[in-house]
């Protein structure tokens, strides 16, 4: 009879646990273009960041399209990976800002004498419509190892 009334004590705290629980969820929407997956803005049509390193040379380029954009921010940042912590540090005379009144942009720039390590390419885009909105979208390019 005891072990019936212990069960039945376990069986309801277990019950009353599950159902105390909180479920959270959030909202991401998504466009479907050229069979992958992208976060929707309302300005930007495109942002993308890449990077190649050839020779211990590295090139950055970053190019974004708006939508109704007057004017285009982009901010480069080549980062080395430091390997602690998932710390990228920035990459000493490899950073620039380049800004333009139009819908479209692409910036390319280089950085030579690059040390073995990983890295990867940081771009930051503003964007600003003709009714004033702001938008600013951060890309990475895909790491790249340099033996």
């Amino acid at each position: 009879m005891a072990l019936r009334k212990i069960m039945a004590i376990l069986f309801s705290v277990i019950v009353l646990c599950t159902s105390l629980t909180a479920t959270t969820s959030a909202e991401t929407m998504y466009l479907l273009t050229d069979e992958s997956i992208s976060p929707a803005y309302e300005i930007a049509d495109e942002s993308i960041s890449k990077l190649n390193i050839i020779d211990n040379c590295a090139t950055c380029k970053s190019k974004t399209r708006g939508i109704d954009t007057i004017s285009i921010t982009v901010e480069q940042t080549l980062e080395k990976y430091s390997g602690w912590f998932w710390i990228w540090n920035s990459v000493d005379g490899a950073h620039w800002i380049k800004s333009i009144n139009a819908n479209f942009i692409s910036v390319v720039n280089t950085k030579s004498g690059l040390s073995s390590g990983t890295y990867r390419l940081k771009s930051v885009f503003t964007l600003k419509n003709s009714a004033g909105k702001t938008e600013t979208i951060t890309t990475y390019s895909e790491e790249v190892k340099v033996p």
